[in-house]
């Protein structure tokens, strides 16, 4: 069964934040400054996902792009 949350301001949540490891493609880079010269896209290495935690606590990410604890979560009761 699926139960429908909001943030605090009523923006629907969406999803949980993620970190996901990437590969940046870089073409060099600069000896001087030791910067890599980006090329451009990136290897997605999605066996590294890992769900992110505030003070132990799963971040749950709203329509509005801000992250939220579960607690801080509003259930969105159905009405008939």
């Amino acid at each position: 069964m699926s139960i429908d949350f909001v943030s605090p301001e009523g923006f629907p949540i969406l999803g949980t934040a993620e970190v996901v490891l990437a590969t940046a493609r870089i073409a060099g880079i600069d000896p001087e400054t030791q910067e890599p010269l980006y090329e451009g896209g990136a290897e997605i290495h999605w066996n590294f996902q890992e769900t992110q935690h505030k003070d132990g606590k799963m971040l749950f990410v709203c329509s509005n792009g801000q992250d939220w604890t579960f607690d801080q979560l509003t259930q969105v009761v159905a009405r008939p």
